[in-house]
């Protein structure tokens, strides 16, 4: 599109409020009705003082209809080329006057006019004006000493002149109105999309600091106490003397390290990624949910996750059906959260279910998902049962943060009480989908 051509109205981003009368202009300029309707228009006016012509008996000239045609649809093209336009209805119109002393091309110009002041530049306006004022008075001139050399059947009176001159003052009065209140608008919608950029960004810094805050008092606060209980539990291995103690000590050992090398992965990720606004007015982090450390965990690990829980003293057992996703980046992927959702919910077991002797684990793999079931048989206390269907008491955000994640994958969850007759405890259902929508846009 040329830099003198109506752009189409974007209702996208924040905009000055308009009024009745300029939504119409919008909706004129963005319209191909508003094109069209204005041409036909102008060529109807054409026909029926052509027709009125006939009927009066008149004689009406070839030239006259291949004029009418030429200036009817050269409007078509008046918002790509309004100065050519002009130039083409002026012509037009200037022969006409000459040869049979009648202005009705006089409409079409006057469009064409009104375009042009609606969408060129300065230097097309001024040309455009200037060449109308001199091709109205032409006739006039002309009409002078026309009736003696024949080139005017008789003498154009001056007012007829002033009449078009006050005709085209009125349109471009118009138009220049319309224009300055379009570009103020414009300039409007322009400032309050730069004050959100400005508010956007400010946002984003401030996202920016609070991620490096925590991820400053994760690594100071839960990376120096597990730093500490690796040191101290190293240090106690055998001096017990005792086998079972010495198990325990180490897996202790084992489970620190765990979770200070998930710590320093979340550290990582908090430094390094950008936070994603849900409200940019608000303020508000829209992905506060737990993120995914890619190639932390997978399927590898999920009988680690069995044998700490077994450690405890609670019976463990993994069942799978159908065949696990190849290992390919969303097979590892896929097995990254299905391992953080076994690990949340074996942990909700061993934190509220009651006297917890058995948790089982089923992973069902079809080729579109997997559908994960853990299930146990504790009692559900008066505290998980108030907590919105979750082991997790009212302040809880585990389960409510991993059933976001997964739903923002376009997986399913469900956690609450077994429904099972004669069976206690609580049941998770999570369906992971193969396909993850975050990775297929990467």
């Amino acid at each position: 599109m040329s830099g003198t051509s109506i752009e189409r109205v974007s209702e996208a981003g924040p905009r000055v409020p308009r009024t009745r009368l300029d939504r119409i202009a919008e909706w004129y300029r963005a319209s191909p009705v508003g094109l069209w309707g204005v041409v036909i228009i102008a060529n109807l006016v054409q026909i029926i003082f052509t027709v009125l012509a006939l009927s009066l008996g008149a004689h009406v000239l070839v030239l006259k209809y291949v004029l009418a045609v030429v200036t009817g649809l050269s409007l078509i093209w008046r918002r790509r080329w309004p100065l050519l336009i002009v130039i083409i209805n002026n012509v037009a119109l200037m022969i006409k006057m000459i040869k049979s002393d009648s202005a009705e091309f006089l409409i079409p110009l006057l469009v064409a006019v009104y375009a042009l002041i609606a969408v060129a530049s300065v230097r097309d306006r001024l040309l455009g004006i200037a060449t109308t004022l001199i091709c109205m008075f032409i006739p006039y001139l002309a009409s002078i000493n026309g009736p003696i050399t024949g080139l005017m059947r008789e003498k154009v009176p001056l007012s007829d002149f002033m009449q078009e001159a006050a005709l085209l003052v009125a349109v471009v009065t118009v138009a220049s109105i319309a224009r300055s209140r379009r570009e103020a608008l414009e300039h409007g919608d322009a400032q309050l999309a730069s004050q959100a950029a400005e508010q956007q960004l400010v946002v984003q810094r401030d996202a920016a600091r609070y991620q490096a805050r925590v991820a400053a008092e994760l690594h100071d606060s839960v990376g120096h106490s597990l730093t500490a209980i690796i040191a101290l539990s190293e240090g106690l291995h055998g001096a017990s003397g005792n086998p079972d103690v010495d198990e325990a000590i180490d897996l202790v050992n084992s489970l620190a390290r765990d979770g200070l090398a998930d710590t320093r992965s979340a550290v990582a990720s908090l430094q390094s990624s950008p936070a994603i606004l849900d409200d940019v007015g608000s303020g508000t982090l829209a992905d506060s949910r737990p993120m995914i450390a890619s190639g932390a965990h997978g399927w590898d690990q999920l009988e680690d996750l069995l044998t700490t829980v077994r450690a405890t003293g609670i019976s463990t057992a993994l069942t799978e059906t159908g065949r696990r996703p190849s290992d390919t980046a969303m097979g590892r992927a896929l097995g990254e959260l299905v391992y953080i959702v076994v690990r949340e919910a074996l942990t909700n077991v061993m934190r509220h279910a009651e006297g917890a002797t058995r948790v089982v684990i089923a992973l069902d793999h079809t080729g579109s998902a997997t559908r994960i079931t853990v299930s146990d048989d504790g009692q559900v206390t008066a505290q998980a049962d108030s907590s919105q269907d979750s082991h997790e008491p009212s302040t809880g955000h585990g389960l409510t943060n991993l059933a976001s994640v997964i739903r923002e994958r376009g997986g399913a969850f469900d956690v609450g009480p077994s429904i099972a007759p004669g069976a206690g405890g609580w049941v998770l259902r999570a369906v992971v989908p193969v396909h993850i929508p975050d990775l297929e846009k990467a």
